[in-house]
């Protein structure tokens, strides 16, 4: 296949996915491609403006906004989340293969990492619960899609083309977000929590890890673990993958000398 062809097939790739009200813009690797721009807020589903960003930007992989109304259970194995989400499965009493009966990519990495999509059961929704190498994406974030090529080792990604799914009971309770017990938390200035939980989820692409372990430490400085799990569920909002935020946080324990387990 040439290059001309290769750029042909990606752009009718992406028009595809717009048609089908995916939104997606270009990506450079796995990141995004347009200089200065916003990241996946980019992302949209005009043709004219398809066109005109796989004119410009030739070789780019095509990033999809996840769709509102799905979200993504992104399956790492390089940090064991194969191994991790077949333990799940087993704790549950679910076989692997059920679970993977959706709408899945697989990476092009070659590895087994593979991207599960679910209908969203609506409602909050977070990752912090799910362990190391298994990551929670949501509309707030973006994926690599087929037929995209692995920047490492140039082989496309691929879809198994299956009904999208309906998470099973046990991992949707997995994903809900847990009542804090109530905390007798220092006094802090009227409006200060609200607005550091409104700066990270703010956080546009490229800043985030470095806003969240700004914020992260003012609230660890004032011993407000409450206010420290609603900044990291404001970061998975942002964008930022679980893993991502539980090494952020523990970084900024770490500098504050309170290095005892992430609450991300």
């Amino acid at each position: 296949m040439t290059a001309a062809d290769r750029d042909a097939g990606m752009l009718q790739a992406a028009l595809d996915l717009a048609a089908a009200g995916w939104a997606v813009f270009p990506l450079k690797g796995k990141v995004p491609a347009i200089p200065g721009g916003r990241g996946v807020l980019d992302a949209t589903t005009e043709p004219e403006q398809i066109r005109t960003w796989w004119a410009r930007y030739r070789r780019a992989n095509i990033g999809a906004r996840v769709p509102a109304g799905l979200l993504v259970v992104d399956v790492d194995p390089r940090h064991g989340g194969d191994a991790a989400l077949q333990e799940l499965c087993c704790s549950n009493n679910t076989s692997i293969g059920t679970l993977t009966e959706t709408l899945t990519v697989w990476s092009g990495r070659g590895d087994g990492g593979q991207h599960l999509y679910f209908r969203h059961p609506g409602g909050a929704v977070t990752g912090r619960r799910l362990p190391a190498g298994v990551d929670l994406k949501t509309h707030s974030g973006y994926l690599v899609v087929p037929p995209s090529l692995h920047p490492a080792t140039g082989r496309p990604y691929t879809w198994s083309s299956r009904p999208i799914a309906v998470l099973p009971a046990w991992l949707r309770n997995l994903l809900r977000p847990v009542a804090a017990a109530p905390r007798h938390a220092p006094a802090r200035a009227a409006g200060s929590g609200a607005a550091l939980v409104r700066f990270v989820d703010g956080l546009a692409e490229g800043h985030r890890n470095r806003g969240l372990y700004w914020a992260a430490c003012r609230a660890v400085e004032a011993g407000d673990e409450a206010l420290l799990e609603e900044i990291s569920d404001a970061a998975h909002r942002a964008g930022l993958s679980g893993a991502e935020v539980r090494a952020t946080v523990t970084s900024a324990r770490n500098r504050t000398g309170t290095g005892h387990a992430a609450t991300a």
